[in-house]
């Protein structure tokens, strides 16, 4: 018998199919013909600064900066500082509550400012304000615009017409980019072969083949990703568009949008732009040699940045050339005349987005928070003003102490000339979590690369607190000693079999120099290896995990023994999100870049609340910040913080990573909490730099912390009722018996309730095998 297939439900579904695929095809290409001709006009959005505070003793020269950088114009005496304060047209929950100020007659007074009289060399500081004649304790001035997030492009944008631009432009990338434009019809049947050739052997979407047409499609249609589904929409919407509009048309548009890379913090779209921006000439003016480099960036314009990879971006100019040769653009003699024609680059110009790094941070946070309600672009050029936790002066300094302190490290490390080191600053408010300062590089004209958002380093010894206070909040060892700052530990060779006796972990101190017994005070202000790993493993390394979780840690943690030496990859943000918590007494607060965020329509689109959480018993977590101290007061920072005069109240930890690849410092004073890493982005053996925590972060530190801070009052770190002074009997880690010598007691803090209940004056230290084995 014959099978009889029914052809009636076969039709109907591809007469749906071809009908849906049309209606979703016609939209598409609707949005489409409308971006070709939209001029783009838009309202960016801003991105602004914090409030900033004006109160003693702050300098008189940043007084006058701030004001002269928002506009003012004030007046006065030698000794007076006279304004006005602008009207408010910013939320008023910037400023605290209950503060004169938001009193519209009160804020329209005049604002004096009482300046200390000049003496010497000293410079003159604030010792008052008044509003109105009366004595108040601050004044604040108005967020500064930082940068508008559609800054790249203008807001109305000329469009370059095609009979206006020079026949080598478009001859040049023609040749390089798509040789068969003038003949196709919007795809090229031998390109996509060759990329699907290439796709099938890299075994993933490696090269797309396309055609200026479909690369102009991409573009307008604002897709950058690479899938299959979207290579289909662009092959089709590329043979409409080639139906509607005539050659010169496509290749003026074309010419307009295309993306030939960065400048500074600034996009480069279209050959006008590249002709201004890379060489500050008008297209008419550009010679062979400078075409042929412009037109070689379209391919990969970070990977032939001529300002970063100039030898990529001139063997790419030479390729140029000969693809004109050889598609009859140009004669040979034309091509060998254009390689000895003079380039002259603009230099990169100055950014005009005063915290690049920082409003690079804050765009990523905007686009996550509003994913799923908003598109990238729309949220670009929806209008809105941001309003975050910058400080400007504090973010410049910032800056400052990286890249002054990465060039004198340079110097001082004698790093190959090949060798470029890098560094990475993060800094927060530990009372209410707002990012004050972020840096990701030594230098955003050079390298736009933001170590903030995209780098994870294993941290070091940064992580070594966090074994501590799992010890403290563990209470007592499996003896029933006490854990504390004073209790014993040996500094001696050691090794753990675990891994069901399969693999031996044997950590060495730094050159292989070991102490004997000392106390975890000691330990941890030392830096020293061994003792810390074998508290690691009394303590467990589960529950290690645990509490670098509360502490806010949210990387992957392996269950390793090296977990207790910092062998984790963390991010800047997640290191400085630990320190601060320690810092606040173990409440954490949400890290923040926003205060609030408005638009025209809408003044309360959004206001961040603080939801402060206790996520560590605070009498521990301050015998962990007291311990700390000691890293200044006599452990891995004191050398380097006397020799720069840095001498108030601070806690801290070193951190360098295997073969001193990285190098960390992270610490605070009850006012601020600082990350410093600096590094190099791809270590190599061939790229060794020999970095430490104590000799490549912690100078940076100590410089931007001392400009930071230079304002403010010295805070000692506030004494916690829970904790007490007891007397250690250094041998047994029990309280000191009466009659014990003098040199084997030693005094240090316990949290109540927890202090050594029975009394010793041990003759022998504790056993301390020199192997372990894990159970």
């Amino acid at each position: 018998m014959r099978r009889v297939v029914k052809l009636g439900p076969i039709l109907i579904f591809f007469a749906a199919f071809g009908a849906g695929m049309s209606i979703y095809l016609s939209v598409l290409y609707r949005q489409l013909n409308e971006a070709f001709h939209r001029r783009e006009q838009f309202v960016p959005t801003r991105v602004y600064s914090d409030v900033t505070r004006i109160a003693p003793p702050q300098s008189r020269a940043f007084v006058e900066e701030r004001l002269k950088s928002l506009g003012y114009h004030p007046s006065g005496t030698n000794n007076t500082i006279q304004f006005t304060l602008h009207e408010i047209d910013y939320p008023l929950y910037l400023i605290p509550s209950n503060h004169p100020q938001l009193d519209p007659k009160v804020a329209s007074e005049p604002v004096v400012l009482q300046l200390s009289p000049k003496v010497g060399a000293l410079p003159e500081r604030l010792l008052s304000v008044q509003i109105g004649g009366k004595d108040v304790p601050d004044v604040y001035l108005e967020p500064e615009l930082v940068t508008s997030l559609s800054s790249t492009r203008k807001e109305i944008r000329e469009l370059v017409k095609f009979q206006d631009i020079p026949a080598p432009v478009w001859k040049a990338i023609i040749a390089i980019e798509d040789q068969h434009f003038l003949e196709h019809k919007g795809l090229d049947p031998r390109g996509i072969a060759r990329a699907v050739w290439v796709n099938i052997r890299s075994l993933r979407l490696a090269q797309g083949g396309s055609t200026l047409t479909q690369q102009l499609v991409k573009n307008l249609m604002a897709r950058r990703n690479k899938n299959v589904f979207r290579k289909i929409n662009e092959l089709f919407l590329s043979l409409l568009l080639e139906a509607t509009y005539d050659k010169e048309q496509i290749l003026e548009r074309y010419l307009n949008e295309v993306y030939l890379g960065q400048v500074g913090n600034m996009e480069v779209h279209g050959v006008a732009e590249g002709a201004e921006h890379f060489f500050g000439k008008n297209l008419n003016d550009l010679n062979l040699a400078e075409i042929a480099l412009m037109a070689g960036l379209i391919r990969g314009p970070g990977y032939y940045s001529p300002y970063k990879y100039p030898e990529r971006a001139y063997a790419r100019e030479r390729l140029v050339l000969k693809k004109m040769v050889e598609t009859g653009k140009i004669a040979e003699g034309e091509a060998q005349a254009a390689l000895s024609m003079p380039i002259r680059l603009l230099p990169a110009p100055s950014i005009t987005n005063k915290a690049p790094y920082f409003a690079d941070f804050v765009k990523a946070e905007l686009y996550r928070q509003l994913q799923g309600k908003m598109s990238e672009q729309e949220i670009d050029e929806a209008g809105f003003r941001v309003y975050t936790t910058l400080d400007l002066t504090l973010n410049e300094a910032a800056q400052l102490a990286v890249s002054h302190g990465i060039a004198a490290l340079e110097k001082k490390v004698k790093v190959p000339s090949s060798t470029r080191l890098e560094g990475a600053l993060a800094s927060v408010d530990p009372s209410n979590g707002y990012v004050r300062a972020l840096i990701g590089g030594r230098s955003y004209a050079q390298s736009n690369f933001n170590r903030i958002l995209n780098m994870q380093r294993q941290v070091g010894s940064t992580f070594k607190p966090v074994v501590y206070l799992t010890a403290y909040l563990k209470g007592h060892d499996p003896s029933g000693v006490p854990y504390g700052p004073g209790y014993p530990i040996n500094d001696a060779p050691w090794t753990l079999v675990y891994d069901n006796l399969r693999q031996h972990w044997t950590p060495r101190d730094y050159e292989d120099e070991y102490l004997g017994w000392i106390t975890l005070r000691q330990a941890l202000a030392h830096s020293i290896n061994t003792s810390t790993a074998r508290l690691g493993y009394q303590v467990g390394f589960d529950e290690i995990i645990k509490v670098a979780r509360a502490l806010g840690i949210g990387s992957p943690l392996p269950s390793v023994p090296s977990i207790s030496l910092g062998i984790a990859e963390l991010s800047p943000i997640e290191l400085v999100r630990m320190y601060a918590t320690i810092a606040n007494h173990g409440i954490a607060n949400e890290l923040t870049v926003f205060r609030g965020i408005t638009k025209e329509s809408d003044p309360h689109f959004a206001h961040f609340v603080e939801e402060p959480k206790q996520v560590v018993d605070a009498a521990n977590i301050d015998l962990l910040r007291d311990t700390l101290t000691s890293v200044f007061t006599e452990g891995t920072a004191h050398e380097t913080a006397v020799k720069m005069g840095f001498d108030r109240p601070a806690a801290g930890k070193t951190g360098t990573t295997s073969h001193h690849r990285d190098a960390w410092f992270a610490g605070f004073t009850p006012q601020l909490a600082t990350v410093v890493w600096t590094g190099l982005d791809q270590p190599t053996s061939k790229s060794k730099a020999n970095l430490t925590g104590a000799v490549a972060a912690l100078p940076i530190w100590i410089d931007f912390m001392k400009t930071a801070l230079s304002a403010e009052p010295v805070l000692p770190f506030p004494e916690n009722p829970s904790l007490t002074q007891v007397r250690i009997d250094r041998k047994s880690g029990l309280a000191a018996s009466a009659f014990c010598p003098g040199d084997q007691v030693i005094e240090d803090e316990y949290v109540r309730g927890n202090e050594p209940a029975n009394s010793s004056c041990a003759t022998e230290w504790p056993s301390s095998p020199a192997e372990s084995v894990a159970p």
